[in-house]
């Protein structure tokens, strides 16, 4: 496992020039402590960044790349450097002025670490906490599933699922099931029964026909044959009454056609008004359209059916897993409209099932009543309406797809009206001929029992065949749904025992941030199939959810506690975790507990902690100084941007980045100010007393005068070093004195005098360890001091 060795931030976030931070040959923890508005945060930004390609809350705002960029930088690239523990670990990722992210490494295996890192829990600040806390049950399950890698089973159950719930929309399935109410209604209505099948159908044929007294047993379909022609020759013309019975069915046909006419016209109504509404708008139809291209990337990217680091659509340079969560959140935002689209698709599907319904029956008079010589106004009104409803339904589902306005086709309407105008008449000139063929009670009796029997025979024909259908679907929905029972059964078992093991470290890590207190016994817990939650024991009875009863302190620990525990057990790859800003809510008590939590249980991980409270700051200092923690200070330098507090290097380099381009006077009077300081702390030089903030904001005559004062009685041989005398007569020491001072330092004076600050700086700092020399280490045997390694030393007075 890995941790930080050094991080170079440069034109990012708040860093207008370097920003660099060294963690030492031994990647020691660091507490960084900044103001509010400080730009601390730009470290964490920028390790997220260069792990993840993206910074979760910037993102999640749509503040993308360009809130990445330092808002006064040149046109050189944005770029953070990171290099790792071992050799060679190490990379730059960097983000020009248009915008596009390339990134470097030393090799594959650096490489490799990085795409490794992405799978582990880094990052935490108190945003996330809050987030995770006010999860539903369900969105609590998602997120410990992809924090525990366990994110790509969720994905399979959630594929049987969909597809389970795809298969119940088919518009085959449901038109299946909607013709199989109708024919039973219509069953009903004849026979009184439903008739399910064939065999059921001969059983009431056999019903039907009892009262005739025929020969023929109705068994099977050879003898209802011969037993409905025994039928029609009861009668004293059995072609008579083949017609009365063609007449009757004629009758039927018609009185359902026009009813299917009147359900088109209410169903089209229906749909064009909510459909037309939104397709009439063009920016509905291109929102429309984009979330059908995102559907369909979507799920290019879901099933991984493209692979490269690049966006599939236009090849450029593009994290995969980033692409994907904004299509999701693309999609989110088009859900209202996409739902108002899908309202609007089922009614498209319920007018394409009345339209076909009729163009069956259409077609079924045209094959059936052709030959009868007195209908043929119908059938012509019939062939030519047929005609128009294929095309109906081509245009239907054209505009849909489309997602432009629907238009019936020309003279639709009036086809239509035509059509079941004919289908009236026919309904009564049907009924007017079959009175005129003066038939016998008995013949009457003989050809409405044969048309009935015509009648449900379809109908029992249609019932079997949409069954059939049905039962296919349901085949695969139930073997979906076992499957989908089953797997949850497994997946939740699974999950509960992995949630058992984080509990495990979850109780134990609250327990040390709260002892003795009234919350006890935490853990994670399942909550029905879908959900996951805290429980705990509250003044000993178990309780959940945490809002229930716990402190604003308390549901921050419950957060901090979790991501510690998930870290530990399962980070593969990154030893090192980045704080920012976590304790918002915790009392000084919880502060110190937290972080002897972390010295106890994560002694050999490397912490990263950023504040902008000086008392956390403090108490991070006297309770893990000790322990060989690193401390930094960043501050807000107005155009400078972000930078590290008693770092001249910084001001050096920022000061050659500025030259010829900006006044760097002030610039050039902080880094004299910033050396003297350094020389007046390592030398113990006393100055006068000032309280609180006042105590730092000393100028450069002030701590002159003061370090003279101090040389004169410790090292006065020193004073004759010639830097002193440049220094005191230097007209710019004397324009640099005067933070007011309007003249402004230019040219070669710049070089004269980080020259003049340099040699200063030599006097008292060591070129081989790069220390200043101290009044606190004496040299044994000489009244001199030293620096840390001995190398540099100056004579100094007891």
């Amino acid at each position: 496992m890995t941790k930080v060795r050094k991080i170079t931030v440069s034109r990012f976030r708040g860093a207008r020039f370097d920003l660099p931070l060294d963690f030492s040959k031994k990647m020691k923890s660091v507490a960084i402590f900044g103001e509010n508005a400080s730009g601390k945060s730009t470290i964490t930004d920028a390790l997220e960044w260069f792990i993840h390609d993206r910074v979760g809350h910037l993102w999640r705002e749509d503040c993308k790349q360009d809130a990445l960029r330092n808002v006064l930088a040149d046109n050189k690239p944005s770029s953070v450097e990171l290099v790792f523990d071992g050799a060679d670990r190490n990379g730059t990722k960097a983000l020009s002025d248009a915008l596009k992210t390339s990134a470097t490494f030393a090799n594959d295996d650096a490489e490799k670490l990085v795409t490794d890192l992405k799978g582990d829990n880094i990052f935490l600040r108190h945003a996330d906490i809050v987030s995770f806390l006010d999860k539903t049950k369900g969105g609590k399950r998602e997120a410990i599933a992809n924090i525990i890698g366990y994110s790509e089973i969720t994905k399979f159950r959630n594929v049987i699922l969909q597809t389970k719930n795809q298969l119940e929309k088919e518009t085959e399935y449901t038109t299946a099931k909607q013709q199989i109410q109708r024919l039973q209604s219509g069953m009903i209505a004849e026979v009184e029964q439903v008739v399910p099948n064939r065999k059921a159908f001969f059983d009431v044929a056999a019903k039907l026909m009892k009262p005739f007294e025929l020969k023929t047993e109705v068994k099977d379909e050879d003898s209802y044959a011969e037993a409905s022609e025994e039928l029609r020759g009861q009668g004293s013309s059995e072609e008579k009454i083949r017609l009365a019975e063609r007449l009757a069915q004629l009758e039927k046909a018609c009185g359902d056609l026009s009813k299917d006419l009147d359900q088109l016209w209410n169903d089209a109504a229906a749909f064009t008004d909510k459909f037309n509404a939104l397709a009439k708008e063009s920016e509905n139809v291109n929102k429309l359209r984009l979330s059908d291209f995102l559907t369909r990337g979507k799920a290019v990217l879901d099933d991984k059916v493209f692979i490269d680091p690049q966006c599939p659509f236009c090849l450029e340079p593009y994290e995969l897993a980033q692409l994907q969560e904004e299509v999701g959140k693309r999609l989110e935002l088009l859900e209202a409209l996409q739902k108002q689209l899908d309202e609007a698709g089922t009614l498209k599907d319920a007018l394409a099932e009345t339209v076909t319904n009729a163009g069956v029956k259409t077609k079924t008079i045209i094959e059936t009543y052709a030959d009868l010589e007195d209908f043929s106004s119908l059938i012509e009104a019939a062939k030519s309406a047929r005609l128009k409803l294929r095309d109906y339904l081509k245009e239907l589902k054209s505009a849909f797809d489309d997602k432009k306005v629907f238009q019936a086709p020309a003279d639709f309407d009036s086809e239509l009206k035509a059509l079941r105008s004919e289908s009236q008449k026919a309904a009564k000139q049907a009924e007017e001929a079959a009175k005129k063929l003066q038939l016998s009670e008995l013949e009457k009796k003989v050809a409405a029992a044969l048309t009935k029997l015509k009648t449900v025979s379809d109908q029992v024909n249609d019932f079997e065949s949409y069954q059939n259908i049905k039962g296919v679907y349901e085949a695969q929905i139930i073997t979906l749904s076992s499957m989908l029972d089953a797997f949850i059964k497994v997946q939740n078992g699974a999950l509960q025992a992995v949630l058992d093991t984080i509990s495990d470290d979850v109780g134990k890590f609250y327990k040390a941030l709260h002892p003795k207190e009234s919350v006890d016994k935490v853990r994670l817990t399942m909550v029905g199939d879908e959900g996951v939650e805290f429980e705990y024991t509250f003044h000993g009875k178990q309780t959940q959810p945490p809002r229930k009863y716990l402190s604003e302190s308390h549901l921050n620990s419950l957060g901090v506690v979790l991501f510690l525990a998930n870290a530990r057990i399962f980070n593969k790859h990154a030893k090192f975790l980045v704080l920012d800003d976590i304790v918002t809510s915790f009392d000084t008590s919880h502060r110190r507990r937290l972080l002897r939590l972390l010295r106890d249980e994560f002694s050999d991980w490397q912490i990263i902690i950023l504040t902008h409270e000086n008392i956390w700051f403090d108490i991070i200092k006297r309770e893990m100084g000790q322990y060989g923690w690193i401390f930094h200070e960043v501050r807000s330098d107005g155009t400078n941007g972000i930078l590290l507090e008693n770092s001249p290097a910084t001001l050096k380099e920022i000061i050659e980045e500025k030259k010829g381009k900006e006044d760097v006077t002030n610039d050039l009077r902080k880094l004299l100010e910033l050396a003297l300081k350094n020389i007046c702390l390592a030398l113990e030089v006393k100055v006068p007393f000032r309280f609180n903030d006042n105590n730092e904001k000393r100028m450069s005559d002030e701590l002159i005068s003061a370090l003279r004062s101090t040389l004169k009685d410790k090292s006065p041989d020193l004073l004759d070093t010639q830097i002193f005398s440049d220094l005191a007569g230097s007209a710019l020491i004397a324009n640099l004195v005067s933070h007011d001072n309007a003249d402004k330092i230019v040219g070669e004076d710049i070089d004269v005098l980080i020259e003049d600050i340099e040699k200063l700086i030599a006097l008292f700092v060591c070129k081989h360890c790069n220390r200043h020399i101290r009044a606190e280490i004496d040299v044994p045997g000489e009244k001199a001091i030293s620096c840390k390694c001995g190398k540099s030393k100056i004579p100094w007075k007891s």
